[in-house]
């Protein structure tokens, strides 16, 4: 098939505190910006710097210990809660634990297991639901205090309520932390300071939430199409700069 460039022309600061949204619909290039962050992959033009240091010049386990991810697909071990917590901080204290939880809006929850922080998750998380995974999954990434936190879509696959839920209680607790949030929601992005809207690649338009929804534009035009899905009956039994123009083929 023909070859594009998952991302082209794309430009971002992160200062220390920022918080930016990145949307778009699927195929736009947001996960890959992620990957680029975290350099699982490496841009064939441009830069991505981490305190002015190219990240090319770093290997990737330097840069993913300032920048960390909480993702859809966030991995939990068969074990317990605690050790599941203590991947981020081996020597975190039980306190520090709790503090996360909070943080995830998750100690209620966890004190009400009958084994506390010592309950077995099951392999995958299995003994938990998805809202409950990606809650942990965040108290996790809270506990390794990341100077730079990516959310890549930790919504997904979530219920509506739930994926909303989750999405305010992260845009709560990444209040004052240096964050970039990728997701197909809309609900909440009032509370960051950019959003940026991707499209084939490119970015299509960028500012403030409540500008952007006021004009005319790609934005606006998500926010009535995710405004009357939500309303359709449910069946059955939802300081990093990158700078230059980074590109990526795709075939």
């Amino acid at each position: 098939g023909q070859r594009r460039d998952a991302l082209t022309g794309f430009d971002l600061t992160l200062t220390p505190g920022r918080r930016v949204a990145v949307v778009g619909p699927s195929g736009a290039g947001k996960t890959t910006l992620a990957q680029v962050l975290l350099r699982f992959l490496d841009a064939r033009e441009g830069s991505c710097l981490l305190g002015g240091t190219d990240t090319a010049t770093l290997d990737g386990d330097t840069v993913r210990r300032f920048v960390g991810l909480c993702a859809q697909d966030a991995y939990l071990f068969d074990s317990s809660v605690r050790e599941n917590l203590r991947l981020a901080r081996p020597d975190a204290t039980d306190g520090e634990l709790r503090d996360a939880l909070r943080g995830a809006r998750l100690l209620e929850w966890a004190d009400s297991l009958p084994g506390g922080l010592d309950t077995l998750v099951g392999e995958h998380g299995a003994r938990l639901s998805g809202g409950q995974r990606q809650r942990l999954a965040l108290a996790r990434a809270l506990l390794a205090d990341f100077p730079v936190l990516v959310l890549d879509e930790p919504a997904e696959h979530l219920d509506l309520a739930t994926a909303d839920a989750l999405t305010a209680d992260l845009l709560e607790v990444t209040e004052g932390r240096t964050t970039l949030l990728i997701t197909h929601r809309l609900r909440g992005l009032d509370a960051v300071d950019e959003v940026i809207v991707l499209d084939e690649g490119r970015t299509v338009q960028r500012g403030r939430y409540d500008r952007l929804i006021a004009e005319d534009g790609p934005l606006r035009r998500m926010l009535e199409r995710e405004r009357a899905g939500d309303l359709l009956p449910v069946s059955g039994p939802p300081t990093l700069p990158v700078s230059g123009s980074p590109t990526f083929p795709i075939k």
